[in-house]
């Protein structure tokens, strides 16, 4: 085959050479990454080191063992026995471990995580692990999320109270201290951010938790600008935290500029300027879906812009950015409905998955409700911006059955979840995803329809959770004397308790008005607390 115009002589040798092998014999217990690349592989167990720092993971070796029954994965892990309640995993390299304890820590780790999240994650599943094995920030990380998930109860998990409680601050300071006192590189430092917000989260320390977030957009927006995210690795880690960092804009942190020049990480595009004008046709997994969810969901909640009246005392960021002056105009709701377009094109894309779901709901439940996950977050983002922002409650009226069937998918979603895998009432659910709880309460917001408000209270009463940084205590609170005051006729219409800000402090949550003080000649905060 010529291709092109080629002008390489060739020759044919009259007696080839033959290659032999020198020294050793041919292994062919390489792992499956060095046998594809043709690469000598260390054959070290349980990854290589030659793929650790090739691609930052290891694909693992054949292995004779009988394939397993495909199971579904519990929400949350299966306990056996008492004392500890080790989870059922696989064993790993014991001599990574200095002591069984310490093992027990890291599986049950490997486990926990297996039940906070609900869309596949090759970060969570296969990198994360592989790394922390020969990084010592990441494995006390981990080591440290496994040591307080043992207790399971939201109750003891935030007291304290947990029998392995100490230990878990001890692996935690531990890697705070080894990741500020040696360089390492963004991949590394974002990866520990995010067991970081894992384990502030899991002990109810919501402005820690967003702190960490904020350090991590930073660390991807300096990587940004040094055009370090072109390894594979941690373009992998991007697409992952950007799904965490939901919780930031939401909750008022840290956005990075942007300038006619740069584009902020988190909407860049690879081959044009947003991210937001590559979403494909066609999504070939419900994983995809999601992930191009998220990039569609961010792009249009900052340059719509969408704003909340969310803030968590103790963060990093704590000023409310000042509306635009022309926030809820004719001209800003038509500026925030011009990103309808690119949500019609990620539905028209996810539709054909979502059929699929529906009609193999029997065989693959775990899919189908993927599927129903994504579409209340897409009707919750869909109303936004139908809503100009949630300005137009007229327009709010008009989309009442989107709340409606936000409602009704979300009592199934929770139902499901609650039912698979708690050995007890008492077993806490958490995850570090979205999950129902901010479309829910979104919803709650913004819906006329008083029968939806109740149903979205009762809802957050017969399913209590944690999601990230969000405690549906917290809304239910809110929720409850709001009603409370409906009911009475003290909450009129045209008038509402919140005005300025929802402030979040550890165990109470405000709603803030600001108010003018006549006698001192300024604006004051008047506070209406809530203990959850």
């Amino acid at each position: 085959m010529v291709v092109g115009s080629s002008f390489m002589t060739t020759f044919a040798l009259e007696q080839r050479p033959r290659f032999t092998r020198a020294g050793k014999p041919k292994s062919r217990n390489g792992c499956h990454t060095c046998r594809r690349r043709h690469t000598k592989c260390d054959e070290g167990k349980p990854a290589c080191q030659t793929c650790l720092k090739y691609q930052g993971f290891c694909t693992g070796y054949d292995t004779k063992k009988r394939p397993e029954a495909v199971q579904h994965r519990p929400m949350v892990p299966k306990l056996v026995g008492t004392g500890y309640s080790v989870l059922v995993e696989p064993s790993y390299a014991s001599l990574i471990f200095p002591s069984q304890l310490e093992k027990d820590h890291f599986d049950y780790w490997r486990s926990f995580t297996q039940t906070t999240h609900l869309f596949n994650s090759d970060i969570l599943s296969q990198i994360l692990p592989q790394i922390s094995w020969a990084d010592p920030v990441i494995k006390n990380a981990a080591l440290a999320i496994g040591a307080a998930a043992l207790e399971t109860t939201r109750e003891r998990r935030i007291a304290g109270k947990g029998r392995d409680h100490t230990t878990a601050l001890t692996y935690y300071g531990k890697a705070l201290k080894l990741l500020y006192s040696s360089p390492t590189s963004p991949e590394r430092a974002l990866l520990a951010c995010f067991l970081f917000v894992t384990f502030e989260s899991l002990q109810g320390n919501m402005a820690a938790g967003l702190n960490h977030i904020n350090h991590g957009v930073t660390i991807l927006e300096q990587a940004h600008a040094h055009n370090s995210i072109s390894s594979s690795l941690l373009g992998g880690i991007v697409g992952s935290f950007r799904h965490i960092a939901q919780y930031s804009w939401a909750l008022n942190g840290v956005h990075p500029q942007e300038t006619e020049t740069q584009v902020p990480w988190c909407c860049r595009g690879r081959r044009k300027r947003y991210a937001i004008d590559e979403i494909p046709l066609v999504f070939a997994t419900l994983e995809e879906a999601c992930y191009w969810g998220d990039i569609a969901r961010h792009h249009v909640e900052h340059h719509g812009p969408l704003y909340t009246k969310f803030q968590v005392r103790g963060s990093s960021s704590t000023a409310l950015p000042r509306l635009p002056s022309d926030y809820g105009s004719p001209s800003s709701a038509r500026r925030i409905r011009s990103y309808m377009p690119y949500f019609d094109r990620w539905n028209r894309a996810f539709i054909p998955l979502a059929i699929k779901a529906e009609e193999q709901r029997q065989s693959h439940a775990e899919s189908y409700y993927k599927a129903v996950s994504l579409r209340i977050h897409y009707l919750f983002i869909w109303v936004g911006v139908r809503t100009a922002g949630w300005t137009d409650v007229e327009e709010a009226g008009r989309v009442e059955a989107a709340f409606a069937d936000i409602v009704d998918l979300s009592r199934q979603l929770l139902e499901a979840q609650a039912a698979r895998g708690r050995p007890s009432a008492e077993t806490e659910v958490f995850t570090m995803e979205d999950s129902p709880t901010w479309p829910l309460a979104s919803s709650y917001r913004l819906s006329a329809s008083l029968e939806s408000r109740r149903k979205i209270m009762q809802l957050f009463r017969e399913f209590p959770r944690r999601d990230v940084l969000f405690d549906t205590r917290a809304f239910l609170a809110m929720m409850e004397w709001l009603d409370e005051m409906a009911s009475a006729g003290a909450l009129p219409e045209d008038d509402s308790p919140v005005s300025d800000a929802i402030v979040f402090d550890q165990d109470k949550v405000s709603l803030r008005r600001r108010v003018w003080d006549a006698e001192r000649g300024r604006w004051t905060n008047s506070d209406i607390a809530f203990s959850f």
